[in-house]
């Protein structure tokens, strides 16, 4: 790496040391999300609950604050070699982008 990465990732190290802590309720956090999504809920109640929420995550994750907080989490992902949470990551950005 060039030296201006290398004085740029010194900033996040901070972040991302956080970041390496709170790994395993992050794991926790995107498998619920996961899990969720793909519970039938739609068969068992009428209601389209199931549909809010999602459009509620989504619409979390699509503004200006959420893009920049998964930028700066998918950084300290990469940084932190964290590789099963990027995969989370990427596969909840996926599903809430094709509800």
């Amino acid at each position: 790496m060039s030296a201006e990465v290398k004085r740029i990732m010194n900033f996040a190290r901070p972040v991302c040391n956080v970041v390496k802590s709170y790994s395993g309720l992050l794991t926790t956090a995107l498998f619920c999300i996961i899990a969720f999504s793909m519970l039938p809920l739609h068969l068992v109640w009428k209601s389209k609950i199931q549909k809010e929420v999602m459009d509620k995550v989504n619409g979390v994750l699509t503004s200006s604050l959420g893009q920049l907080s998964i930028f700066i989490l998918f950084i300290c992902l990469y940084m932190n070699g964290d590789v099963e949470n990027m995969v989370l990551l990427l596969y909840v950005l996926w599903l809430t982008n094709n509800q």
